[in-house]
C-alpha cells in the first residue's frame, strides 16, 4: 500500500511543537506534501494594521479575559475585537526545526530508512497560510494555494488535511476552488474531484479552532466533504496522570528523561516537557509550562494540576497523523478497521464517547498505544545510533489479507515474520469485537493464538455480510521493543 498523502496546518502552540518533533521520527511512514502555518482562536499574529473585530466579527477567542486566573468569564471576550495580535507563535520555528535539530538527526535517520525526507525538501514544502487573524480567509496565501494545487491535480489518491489549529487556511483553499470554478462547465467535475480526495482531520461537526468552516458556508458549498475523527485520543495535556494504566508511566518525567529528552539528540532534546526551563516566545505566562509546571486552563470545575518536573506536556495534534501510519493495520483502507487510534468516523454520532481527557474518567482503552510509546523510545534512539546499535520492528507479511468463509467453516491464518536484527520475538493473534461486525452469540477463539500460522472456526450463527477482524501482534524482545501488526479480515458468505 502506498504511503498516505497529507498536509499539515498548524498554529504552533507548544503541543503542536511536540507533535511536529515526534512526527520527525515517522516522516518515513507518510507522504508529507506540505506543512503550513495558520492561525486559530488561540494564536494569531496580526497584520500590523487591522484588529480582530474588523476581520472576524464572529470570533471565538477568549482573549485576555481567558488568561486570568481564576477566570471570571468564559466564551468570546468582548474586548478581544480590539486585538491586533494574540499569543503570536514564533515565526520560523518550523524552518529552524528542519535546518537545526532534524538536520542533525538526518544522517542517522536515513541509516534506518532511506525514505526519510531531506531537510531541504522539508524546507521547500513549509509554507505560510492565513496567519493574521482567527478565522481569517480574506486572501489566498502560499499555504492555501499549496492545498488547492493538490486538490486539483489528477492524482486521485485521498489527501488528508490536518487541522492542528484553525481550519481557515484549508477553508481559503476550498473557497478559491469554488470561486474559480463554480460558474463554469467544469464545476461538477471539480466538485467531485475535491470531495473524492479531501479528508479533513481535526474538525469536529464543522467546527475547528475557529468558526471559518461555518462562516464560509463550506458545508453548503461542499455538502459531501468528509471530516474524520478518531475513536481514541492520544497526547492530551494531562496524559501523565490520565492515560490508561498499562502505559501511564511512559508519560512521566522519569521515562521521558531516560528515553526521549536524554541529551543524546538535539532533535529529541527540542521536545518540550513540564518544568524544563524553556520559555516560548509570544506565549502567555499562564501557558509557559516549561517555567511553571502547572497545568491550569481555568475551565469550569477543573482544578489546576501541579505536574512533576519533565512530565509530558501534550501532543494533542498527533491525533491527526497517527491514524495515517500503517504498521500492518488497515484503517486507511476501510474506516471500520483499526488504525493506531482505532476506527475513523465520518458520522460522529456513531463514535463511542471518548471520556474526559483531563481527568481520565471514561477514557476508552486503546490496545495499540503502549506499543506506540515503546516505538517512540526505539525511534528516538535512531537519531543518534548506527543501524547495528538500534532496534527495528519485525516485518510481518500476511498471506491472505481477506478470506471468504461460510458459517462453521475453519479457516487458516498464515503470516511470515522476519526480525531484521535477529532478535527473538513473540506473536499473538487476537480477535477484536469492536472492529468486527457480528451479531451472534458464540465465542470466537483463535485455535493457537501464539503461533504465526493457526486457524479460526467461524461461528455457526454468523450471517452473510458479517466480518471478523483478526490481528497478529509481533513484538521483538529488545531493550526498546518494537511492534508490527498483521491484519486479516474474514468475510462471511
Amino acid at each position: 500500500m502506498s504511503k498516505v498523502k497529507t498536509i499539515i496546518t498548524t498554529d504552533m502552540e507548544v503541543d503542536d511543537m511536540n507533535s511536529m518533533i515526534h512526527l520527525c521520527l515517522y516522516l518515513n511512514e507518510i507522504n508529507l506534501l506540505g506543512v503550513i502555518y495558520t492561525s486559530s482562536q488561540y494564536h494569531f499574529n496580526g497584520d500590523g494594521v487591522h484588529t480582530l473585530g474588523e476581520i472576524t466579527p464572529h470570533y471565538r477567542t477568549s482573549g485576555p479575559a481567558g488568561l486570568e486566573r481564576p477566570r471570571t468569564s468564559y466564551g468570546p471576550d468582548p474586548n478581544a475585537k480590539d486585538l491586533k495580535y494574540f499569543r503570536p507563535f514564533p515565526i520560523g520555528w518550523i524552518e529552524n526545526l528542519w535546518k537545526g535539530p532534524y538536520a542533525d538527526a538526518y544522517p542517522h535517520l536515513i541509516q534506518h530508512d532511506e525514505s526519510f525526507p531531506t531537510p531541504e525538501h522539508l524546507l521547500d514544502i513549509t509554507k505560510y497560510g492565513n496567519i493574521e487573524f482567527e478565522g481569517d480567509v480574506r486572501f489566498d496565501t502560499e499555504g492555501s494555494n499549496l492545498i488547492k494545487k493538490y486538490l486539483l491535480d489528477d492524482d486521485m489518491e485521498p489527501i488528508y488535511l490536518q487541522s492542528w489549529g484553525g481550519v481557515n487556511t484549508i477553508v481559503r483553499a476550498l473557497l478559491s476552488v469554488y470561486d474559480e470554478y463554480h460558474e463554469s462547465e467544469e464545476w461538477d467535475l471539480i466538485y467531485n474531484k475535491v470531495i473524492s480526495k479531501a479528508r479533513i482531520l481535526g474538525v469536529s461537526k464543522h467546527v475547528g479552532q475557529d468558526n471559518s468552516y461555518i462562516d464560509a458556508n463550506i458545508q453548503e458549498l461542499y455538502p459531501d466533504l468528509i471530516c474524520l475523527s478518531t475513536e481514541y485520543l492520544y497526547g492530551v495535556y494531562n496524559a501523565s496522570n490520565a492515560t490508561q494504566k498499562d502505559c501511564v508511566h511512559m508519560f512521566k518525567g522519569k521515562w521521558m528523561l531516560e528515553n526521549i529528552h536524554n541529551h543524546k539528540s538535539t532533535l529529541m532534546d527540542a521536545y518540550h516537557l513540564m518544568g524544563d526551563g524553556r520559555r516560548i516566545p509570544g506565549e502567555a505566562d499562564v501557558y509557559q509550562f516549561g517555567l511553571t509546571s502547572v497545568l491550569d486552563f481555568g475551565f469550569p470545575g477543573t482544578k489546576s494540576i501541579q505536574m512533576e518536573p519533565y512530565d509530558f506536556i501534550g501532543e494533542g495534534d498527533s491525533n491527526t497523523y497517527m491514524p495515517l501510519f500503517g504498521f500492518g493495520l488497515r484503517g486507511m483502507e476501510n474506516y471500520n478497521y483499526p488504525t493506531l487510534l482505532g476506527r475513523l468516523f465520518v458520522d460522529e454520532s456513531k463514535k463511542p464517547k471518548a471520556g474526559n481527557p483531563m481527568s481520565g474518567e471514561g477514557i476508552l482503552f486503546n490496545p495499540f498505544i503502549k506499543a506506540y510509546q515503546e516505538d517512540f523510545a526505539a525511534r528516538a534512539a535512531w537519531c543518534y545510533s548506527e543501524y547495528k546499535d538500534a532496534n527495528h520492528a519485525p516485518i510481518v507479511v500476511v498471506e491472505d489479507l481477506d478470506i471468504n468463509a461460510k458459517p462453521g467453516q475453519t479457516v487458516d491464518l498464515k503470516v511470515f515474520v522476519k526480525e531484521p536484527d535477529g532478535d527473538d520475538y513473540s506473536v499473538v493473534w487476537e480477535h477484536y469485537d469492536n472492529f468486527s461486525s457480528y451479531s451472534g452469540s458464540e465465542s470466537i477463539r483463535v485455535l493457537e493464538p501464539e503461533k504465526e500460522n493457526t486457524s479460526l472456526t467461524i461461528p455457526s450463527d454468523a450471517k452473510a455480510g458479517d466480518y471478523f477482524v483478526l490481528i497478529l501482534r509481533a513484538q521483538d524482545k529488545a531493550d526498546k521493543p518494537m511492534t508490527s501488526y498483521g491484519q486479516v479480515v474474514v468475510h462471511v458468505e
